[in-house]
């Protein structure tokens, strides 16, 4: 190890500090193979003494390397050398989400964003499962929970799994759903105002008076209610109760199908606002078998994601949500809230509002 540090010789040049110096000589010494794995480093005193730095600038070389995967700190051992294909784990991230929304497309765009960003930032990331209904087991999600993980970022958390969650201790991250009460902690919302006033606004331009929105039971949704009222346009909801006997989305397109199948032309609106895209491919389809015509008979808006929503003849007009983009952000915000230091306000995901031929400007 003497020989090894005679090697180092460090001289001021005004591009390059002593710090910078020593750790790419380190660096090299590791990748060379002239350190090999299992080497135990100098200690940080004598590791200053050798190179002639401070004290100060030895421990910041090292805890340098430590961080980016290098070494690694063994107490009664000191600072040993890794093979260069370990990945240093620096802490646990638990992504939980309802039963319900497991396969989801959003819900999958955010686990993928969170799984890929934390794993490169060398956190371990797993995933839990649990019921949406309160009366079901939760032994999955404490399971997970034992292993004690940095932070819990929660998806559609319900008041009871908060609760729940709360009573653990751990540092959670809330996305969507209801605010979380005060303590319960950071909360990533959805917010449809701006695209909602878009929408108003084009129903005001081409003189529409009444919007039915529809969505399925249990489905929480945007509500444009009180956007609407305030320029005069009359608005009410439609539930349609989901078929569970065929499985989740198979279940909610046949009853959507099933239930504008048999709904009376009086009753329908100027213009028909769909929360979730299943349920339009069940209304577009009963609307084609019944030859109604779209945007002449009724015209429609659909919530989607960017790439996916009903298959159709023409353009939709749509809430369009970037699901990849906002799983960026709350992999974004969670990185900063394990990083050390003042944390940025939590983001908004938000819809654009896209015209399309269903509903024309």
């Amino acid at each position: 190890m003497k020989s090894f540090l005679a090697n180092f010789h460090f001289t001021p040049d005004g591009a390059t500090t002593a710090a910078d110096a020593l750790c790419a000589y380190l660096k090299g010494e590791i990748a060379g193979g002239r350190l090999k794995p299992g080497t135990t480093l100098p200690t940080i005193k004598q590791l200053a003494e050798k190179t002639g730095l401070s004290f100060r600038i030895a421990r910041g070389v090292v805890e340098r390397l430590v961080k980016e995967g290098y070494v690694r700190s063994r107490p009664r051992v000191g600072t040993v050398v890794l093979p260069r294909d370990i990945r240093v784990q620096y802490g646990k991230v638990l992504f939980a989400l309802p039963d319900v929304d497991a396969s989801s497309y959003h819900a999958t765009q955010i686990a993928d964003a969170l799984h890929r960003r934390l794993s490169q930032a060398g956190y371990i990331f797993t995933t839990a499962i649990f019921p949406l209904d309160s009366r079901l087991d939760r032994s999955f999600l404490a399971g997970e929970l034992a292993h004690a993980p940095d932070i819990v970022v929660a998806l559609y958390a319900k008041p009871h799994i908060r609760k729940y969650l709360r009573k653990t201790g751990l540092k959670c991250l809330f996305v969507y759903g209801d605010e979380p009460a005060a303590g319960e902690g950071p909360w990533i919302r959805f917010s449809s105002d701006d695209a909602s006033a878009v929408f108003a606004e084009h129903c005001t331009r081409t003189g529409v008076r009444r919007v039915v929105q529809v969505r399925f039971d249990g489905n929480e949704t945007p509500d444009v209610s009180s956007t609407l009222a305030a320029v005069g346009i009359a608005c009410e909801w439609k539930t349609i109760q989901r078929w569970d006997v065929l499985g989740r989305y198979e279940g909610i397109k046949r009853a959507a199908y099933e239930a504008f199948l048999e709904l009376p032309r009086a009753d329908f609106p100027d213009v028909f606002l769909f929360w979730d895209d299943f349920v339009a491919q069940g209304a577009l389809t009963a609307f084609m078998k019944r030859g109604i015509k779209i945007p002449e008979d009724v015209k429609v808006v659909v919530l989607s994601n960017r790439g996916l929503g009903p298959v159709y003849a023409e353009p939709l007009t749509r809430f369009e949500c970037d699901a990849a983009t906002a799983g960026e952000k709350v992999a974004d915000f969670t990185l900063a809230l394990l990083a050390k230091g003042r944390t940025p306000p939590p983001p908004v995901i938000s819809p654009q509002y896209v015209f399309g031929a269903t509903f024309p400007y």
